[in-house]
């Protein structure tokens, strides 16, 4: 039972570290991102729910590797809001590492690198700027 159990969590962590290579992979492809969704890795800064019907949040991330790089996305979050921003607002408590992956067009996967862990939505606008 203990050497099946340890096999599953190799497995495991096999398959996150596979998922974590195949973005990094997918995102060296693009030699200049335009986008923050094109970048590698973001930071989640700052999460703010929009009060209305539909599930909407702002979001403020960064690029941890050029700090300069920032970016506010606006989100439709996927018909399971109500699990999806407590999940942001636990990576931006943590300044966990998150991966972004466009799906079909604007729709979009947010991934906790590390984890299983995603976050699906409707890009509805992006505001790339400079950080101060």
């Amino acid at each position: 039972m203990l050497i099946a159990a340890g096999l599953a969590w190799t497995v495991r962590l096999v398959h996150i570290g596979n998922l974590d290579a195949h973005d990094l992979a997918a995102k060296l492809a693009v030699p200049v991102p335009a986008s923050a969704l094109d970048w590698p890795e973001l930071h989640l800064n700052a999460v703010v729910a929009q009060p209305d019907e539909q599930p909407m949040v702002l979001l403020h991330v960064d690029w941890p590797a050029h700090p300069q790089r920032a970016a506010t996305l606006l989100l439709a979050l996927d018909h399971d809001g109500r699990r999806s921003l407590p999940l942001l607002s636990q990576w931006c408590a943590d300044h966990a590492s998150v991966s972004p992956a466009r799906d079909d067009g604007a729709k979009l996967t947010l991934r906790r690198r590390r984890t299983l862990e995603r976050v699906h939505a409707l890009l509805i606008a992006e505001d790339t700027a400079r950080s101060w």
